[in-house]
């Protein structure tokens, strides 16, 4: 059993290392692709730091194009302008008349020239600034680019570096644990292992049946309890009504209270309290403490013969000691009267015996005025101190011949 325990703790603690070195590698791999996607993100800003540069590139071919363009106007305009001064001065002497015309001609196509000259610095100027801005752009984001690279990559190497070397432990843990499965001592865990977790199973399984039998039995209880109850005070009434001849209670009736117990369901233990109930129109009043003695003789005497109504089918013998005690004439009367009810419907089985001690012989008279009773025993004492029983008649009782 000792070993059976061991292989099953050594057999878990396997499969948690196993569990836990694989979760350990998908953590490596998850690594491994967020390193990937890290570098994968820089260079794509350096692609596209590159087509920023290309459509810089062409913006100044653009503006290159551009000039040379108004160059070459302006060239034109002034070979234009000294092929026509050319002509005035050959026309001077016959145009006179268009010398100042021409001259307007000329100073407009200087201050052009002029103009033109200052938008081909501005130009010039401009272009100067937009490849220093452009070699300055380049330069940063390259720089910062490469740095922020390199130092992601040394991070991501050294955090592979260390993935790897923890893979290679685990690997050696698992081959080593492999080796420990194979040998004498784990031979047989899974077997055992297997055995242990049926007998486990089927344990709290049978554990659960009994909770549920156990809930159910008590419920059948509970109910049979409850018929019971209520067959008792049904004939705890009948036998109240009959023998009672006061007018200060209609019946009594025996009230029980449930008292639940601590646990589950299946450890509760119900506690029933019983007490007796006088009853009077529908006020309920307990008869410990609110009735004479001869009432709660009668009642106890009325229970007794009420349960034995109930529970007594196969055993019919009754036994009263003293039942008149405390009792008034009238009560002694009517409980005569029921004790004789009573064994004229318990006459037909052929187990019935009722056994009354007393020393009330009024009592056995009114007793022996039934026909089921012809006799009854008197204990007497000898000359010796000796007890001994003689029978006699309830006729005697009732002719005066005690």
């Amino acid at each position: 059993a000792v070993v059976s325990t061991q292989s099953t703790g050594g057999l878990k603690g396997l499969e948690d290392k196993r569990l836990e070195k694989a979760t350990e590698m998908s953590t490596i791999n998850e690594g491994e692709r967020a390193m990937e996607e890290a570098v994968r993100k820089p260079k794509e800003e350096l692609e596209i730091v590159e087509v920023e540069l290309v459509q810089l590139r062409e913006r100044v071919g653009s503006h290159q194009k551009k000039i040379t363009r108004l160059l070459h106007s302006l060239g034109n305009d002034v070979e234009n302008c000294r092929k026509y001064a050319n002509k005035l001065s050959e026309r001077k002497g016959s145009a006179g008349s268009d010398l100042s015309e021409l001259t307007g001609r000329i100073e407009t196509c200087q201050e052009e020239y002029q103009h033109l000259k200052m938008k081909k610095k501005t130009l010039e100027n401009e272009l100067m600034q937009l490849k220093g801005e452009l070699s300055s752009s380049e330069s940063r984001k390259a720089v910062v680019s490469t740095q922020s690279t390199g130092r992601q990559i040394e991070q991501k190497s050294q955090v592979k570096a260390e993935k790897l070397g923890r893979n290679r432990g685990f690997q050696e843990e698992i081959s080593r644990l492999k080796r420990d499965l194979g040998s004498d001592m784990f031979k047989d865990a899974e077997r055992a292992y297997h055995n242990h977790r049926i007998k486990c199973t089927v344990g709290m399984q049978t554990q659960k049946d009994l909770d549920n039998y156990i809930v159910a039995y008590r419920r059948a209880v509970m109910r049979c309890h409850a018929d019971k109850m209520e067959k008792i005070n049904r004939c705890l009434r009948d036998l109240w009504v009959t023998v009672y001849r006061g007018g200060d209670i209609d019946y009594i009736e025996i009230r029980t209270d449930e008292d639940d117990g601590e646990g589950g369901a299946a450890k509760k233990r119900k506690t029933v309290n019983y007490r007796v109930v006088m009853q009077k129109g529908d006020v309920s009043v307990d008869m410990r403490q609110h009735s004479s003695a001869g009432q709660r003789v009668l009642a106890a005497l009325l229970i007794r013969l009420a349960l034995a109504e109930v529970f007594c089918n196969n055993c019919g013998i009754i036994t009263l000691d003293e039942p008149t005690t405390n009792l008034d004439k009238e009560n002694v009367q009517s409980l005569a009267m029921a004790l004789s009810s009573f064994i004229k419907q318990r006459h037909g089985s052929g187990n019935f015996q009722l056994i009354v001690i007393t020393h009330d012989e009024d009592f056995v008279e009114l007793l022996g005025r039934s026909e089921f009773i012809d006799y009854y025993f008197k204990v007497q004492r000898d000359s010796n101190n000796h007890s001994f029983l003689t029978r006699k008649s309830v006729l005697d009782l009732t002719h005066g011949n005690k």
